[in-house]
């Protein structure tokens, strides 16, 4: 009796092991499918080689995203109905309800990168609207002159009602805010947000330090009103070199001298610091201060600037390898199918769609420096399972609900939209075989694109910058004018660029007015 149920009970493990073998082998599947053949709400799409592909084109991810922004559901506040992006940072599951604290500095920044790039690709002037909204109102709630961080913006909301009317803000995110607030200037000519810019530098101009191992060259957390420094660290000192940047080179009135000294010291820190130690620690406004809260987020944007400003890194060849082996390293051991897939932070560490983008945006440029297929494929397959978190069944029509990513269902505005969309245009700049082969489209300007216009066999555009460099995939053999005149052959070129067909690469000095017909 007691051998047969000892048999009985091995037959009994037998049976749990290889049932839970069975869970284990189906787990890639099973955790994110309804079935065997669904990733979240769309169907799996693999290559023949077993390779994860995106579930649909591209083009349909970014237009039906930004119709989701256009389309905004809206909530009662004291200005009327307002659209949810000026209330909350995060939905609920349904697209069309949330209330939640409001990172409202942050999607400034993020929804003019957006829409600077959707214009250029799409020509849809329409997205403009809703963005001008957003930055009006966090220009609306601006810190009186008497306070000690006077005329810069309330980044953070923690009542969400649509006005933004804390004391603390994030001083990154006050940077971020003014870098948005110079490119939407250059995008409409509205001085109102240059104005605005430059009183934001010379407050955070008074306040840069030189900083040291605990201690960044501006602060983290401020309260506005008193000055009180709430936390003195944070990595993600980028954004004050951007700002300091934009100022520099804009020729606009500003001590540039001084701008020029503030900015290299504070990028002489991060070169010194973070660089070194890899405490990339202190960006999201909802995590309290935790230095050892190591994120992607820095250290990829980081990285994004040294590859858009090698001349500031005389080692960026070796530091931007060594922090995409450290985002994936950290944050990236999560492979599915192929693709990886890129985790937020060590508090909150959930695979989303806007960071793998992040990730496969930088793999992507670093690919057009170096012309490695690895990081070629690398940014191919992390774009492509980013897709999966767009288009829920919450959708309508076509109008995008996306969730923040494959580990995060309810969608935020910065994880599912603003700070989503911008990435892959970075990567379609290196890997124009993500663009359609049926339609004509600029994929990249080292300038603003102010106004283009697409229609059958013809792109008419104007830049922001007299001199500057466009890449335009073309359905159709072109002429390029400038100024109403044939630009010389040494000037354009097209034909192959980075193994993709049909690209047109234009170099302009002193031009402002481009037009490309049909030959």
């Amino acid at each position: 009796m007691n051998t047969k149920r000892k048999l009985g009970q091995k037959r009994f493990v037998k049976i749990i092991a290889l049932q839970i073998l069975f869970i284990l082998v189906l787990c890639p599947l099973s955790f994110f499918a309804r079935d065997a053949y669904r990733l979240l709400d769309h169907k799996l799409v693999l290559d023949e080689q077993g390779r994860l592909l995106p579930w649909t084109n591209y083009d349909y991810i970014f237009k039906g995203s930004m119709n989701f922004i256009k389309q905004c559901p809206t909530t009662r506040t004291i200005y009327g109905d307002d659209p949810l992006f000026l209330v909350t940072s995060s939905l609920d599951t349904n697209g069309r309800t949330g209330k939640n604290q409001n990172n409202q500095g942050g999607n400034t920044y993020w929804a003019v990168e957006t829409l600077r790039k959707y214009y250029y690709y799409t020509g849809d002037r329409d997205a403009i609207a809703p963005v001008r909204l957003l930055l009006d109102r966090v220009l609306m709630y601006h810190t009186p002159s008497d306070w000690a961080w006077p005329n810069v913006p309330r980044t953070q909301d923690n009542s969400p009602d649509g006005e933004y009317t804390d004391h603390w803000s994030g001083v990154d995110k006050i940077c971020m805010v003014a870098v948005g607030y110079i490119r939407f200037y250059k995008l409409t000519g509205e001085e109102k947000y240059l104005d605005a810019a430059i009183k934001i530098a010379e407050t955070v101009a008074k306040h840069v330090g030189p900083g040291g191992k605990m201690k960044s060259p501006l602060p983290f957390r401020v309260n506005l009103e008193n000055g009180k420094v709430i936390d003195c660290y944070t990595a993600n000192m980028v954004y004050a070199v951007m700002m300091f940047d934009e100022l520099i080179k804009g020729g606009y009135p500003v001590p540039n001298k001084e701008y020029k000294q503030k900015r290299d010291l504070i990028w002489g820190w991060i070169l010194e610091y973070p660089m070194k130690d890899n405490v990339w620690s202190g960006y999201y406004e909802d995590v309290k201060t935790d230095h050892e809260n190591y994120t992607q987020q820095i250290p990829m944007e980081t990285a994004r600037y040294i590859l858009n400003n090698p001349e500031m890194d005389p080692e960026w060849k070796t530091h931007v390898p060594e922090l995409i082996d450290w985002v994936e390293k950290h944050f990236g051991q999560t492979k599915h199918w192929g693709a990886t897939s890129i985790r937020e932070q060590n508090v909150c560490y959930d695979e989303m769609g806007s960071h793998t983008s992040r990730y496969a945006s930088i793999a992507a440029m670093w690919y057009g420096v170096t012309k490695d297929l690895e990081y070629k494929e690398e940014a191919r397959a992390s774009f492509a399972i980013s897709t999966y978190s767009t288009f829920t069944n919450a959708s309508w029509g076509d109008v995008a609900v996306n969730r923040t990513g494959i580990g995060y269902a309810r969608p935020w505005f910065s994880d599912s939209y603003f700070d989503f969309l911008s990435h892959f245009f970075d990567g379609i700049a290196t890997m124009p075989g993500l663009a359609p082969n049926d339609k004509d489209h600029i994929l990249n300007t080292s300038s603003t694109i102010t106004d283009v216009d697409y229609s059958d066999g013809q792109i008419e555009y104007n830049t922001y910058d007299n001199d500057g460099e466009e890449l335009i995939k073309l359905t159709f053999e072109p002429e390029v004018y400038a100024n109403g005149k044939l630009l010389d052959k040494g000037s354009w070129s097209f034909g192959d660029y980075n193994g993709e067909a049909n690209v047109l690469q234009i170099h302009r000095k002193g031009i402002k007015h481009v037009t490309i017909r049909k030959r």
